[in-house]
């Protein structure tokens, strides 16, 4: 166990990369000192809900902890405390300078590269800059829910409680299993009941997750359909348990157009939103950032009314910017709604020769536009806009992956120009979302799945496949009909549910876009 004596002394980096980025935001801010800009990567950093990846390096120049947070007489240990706790959350059992200096420069490295993007995004304007942060402190990020609000003519949904009898009910059965628990609250979503559990021993958090099954047997309900997580305070969980399908609330359009309603209000570049959390809250995140997206799911989960509501709130977002969709689609089926959406980049190609000639032009376009950044003297499309370039957002759409690159050669050459796309094509605008029924190894390559780190998994017929879209089984015990698992870079896995959305629902904001 380190002392503050300790922590104060020691010295902290970042990576070499984030150390020049530093600089670059220092002078953007007039800041005089380096631990401004690390105390504000930091703060922007942990307000992402995930433990933030490993940074590369720790080459950048170090900073003293007196620094970093001040003297020993007059350190701000709400940081040092904040720190230990996330240190804590992630599964270190004891507080250590080691664990600490690794947390401080994976912090440190991911704030910067954020600092940089909401820099671009201000339009490398220091106000909106800072009203912008000041706006993210109290938004969620990336893949977590963003609450709908009273103002809107929407509708959310209004969360209830649990009857008694269900609690009681719940106890019993956990006390028959060995786990002494306290239901704290709970909440009713559209298909599951989600419990806050306090376990009276830190024992029983295992004991409770190598149970689950037995539970799930005990109430009667689908085998590996339950889910537990740790909660936000200490001995605490989430214990989420599906209700009967005759309960099950549906989500249709009017939830998806109040979620859409915070588009606007969102600092994103991209805000799409596959469906609602499991208390009911929409689920938003940034395309940009993820920045392609993997989707799997057998028949009947839903899959297609996913990728719909991805390419509806696409287009809801290109009435304030320039976006368009460039559709792929080998079963000449699933997209033939969108041939009249407004938006299209080039004809939806339907074949596999029209999905190579389509990503040829891709490519050509992602090279051009480097080039043209290069001649600019910027490194992506959102500094290049703020330079005069008028190129827009593009979304490469594939509905059913399978068809197309199991054809033989020409199904293995579109692979290679997605694989090339899904590697380089992220600071040109050029963002990827590949769907199929059949998530198998010959479908998502390793190099598609390393390239491609957000992903979407309904419900599948096999673990393996399961493991194929989320490195994780867990999808083949989903309810289907839009149960789905989200999952973000450098986010923790989390339940939601698909809106339910029909082609008359999606063809009424064509005319609109």
């Amino acid at each position: 166990m380190s002392t503050i004596s300790e922590v104060i002394t020691a010295s902290y980096s970042t990576s070499k990369d984030a150390e020049q980025l530093s600089k670059e935001i220092k002078k953007w801010l007039g800041c005089e000192t380096n631990y401004e800009i690390a105390r504000l990567a930091l703060g922007r950093s942990m307000m992402l809900e995930a433990a933030p990846d490993a940074a590369p390096d720790a080459k950048g120049l170090p900073l003293k902890g007196t620094q970093l947070f001040g003297s020993e007489a007059d350190a701000s240990y709400l940081w040092i405390a904040l720190l230990g706790e996330q240190l804590r959350i992630y599964g270190h059992p004891k507080f250590t300078l080691v664990g600490l200096q690794q947390l401080v420069r994976d912090h440190w490295h991911r704030g910067v590269l954020e600092l940089e993007k909401d820099w671009w995004v201000a339009g490398e304007d220091e106000a909106k800059f800072i009203n912008n942060l000041a706006r993210r402190a109290a938004l969620p990020e990336n893949l977590s829910p963003i609450p709908v609000d009273d103002e809107f003519d929407g509708v959310a949904i209004t969360p209830n409680a649990a009857s008694e009898a269900e609690c009681s009910g719940l106890i019993k059965k956990l006390k028959g299993l060995g786990v002494m628990a306290e239901i704290r609250d709970s909440v009713v979503g559209p298909r599951l009941t989600r419990y806050r559990l306090y376990l009276s021993d830190t024992g029983d958090f295992s004991q409770l997750e190598n149970k689950l099954d037995e539970l799930g047997f005990s109430l009667g309900v689908q085998q590996g359909s339950i889910t537990l997580s740790q909660a936000d305070e200490p001995q605490t969980c989430f214990l989420a348990l599906p209700r009967k399908p005759a309960e099950w609330l549906p989500v249709d359009v009017q939830y998806f157009e109040s979620a859409a309603r915070k588009f606007a209000d969102s600092n994103m570049v991209l805000p799409v939103t596959p469906g609602l959390d499991v208390v009911g809250a929409p689920v938003i995140f940034d395309l940009a950032d993820a920045p392609h997206l993997l989707i799997g799911g057998t028949t009947g989960s839903g899959k297609s009314v996913c990728v719909n509501a991805l390419l509806l709130s696409l287009l809801l977002s290109a009435r304030k910017q320039p976006i368009q969709l460039a559709l792929i689609d080998p079963k000449q089926v699933e997209f033939s709604l969108w041939q009249d959406c407004g938006i299209l980049y080039a004809d939806i190609a339907t074949s596999v020769s029209a999905a190579t000639h389509l990503l040829d032009e891709l490519i050509e376009e992602m090279d051009s536009r480097y080039a043209q950044f290069a001649d600019m003297g910027v490194k992506n499309l959102m500094e290049a806009r703020t330079r005069g370039f008028e190129g827009g957002w593009i979304v490469v759409a594939v509905d059913e992956m399978a068809e197309l690159v199991m054809q033989g050669k020409p199904g293995k050459a579109a692979e290679e120009k997605l694989v090339r796309l899904a590697q380089k094509a992220r600071a040109a605008g050029i963002h990827l979302i590949l769907a199929t029924q059949r998530p198998e190894a010959a479908t998502f390559s390793g190099l598609l799945r390393s390239n491609c780190p957000a992903r979407i998994a309904l419900r599948v017929q096999k673990s393996t496949e399961s493991k194929i879209i989320l490195d994780e089984t867990g999808a083949e015990s989903l309810l289907g009909k839009g149960d789905m698992m989200l999952k973000g870079t450098g986010l923790q896995t989390q339940r939601a549910h698909g809106y339910l959305l029909n082609a008359n629902d999606i063809t009424k904001h064509f005319s609109r876009a």
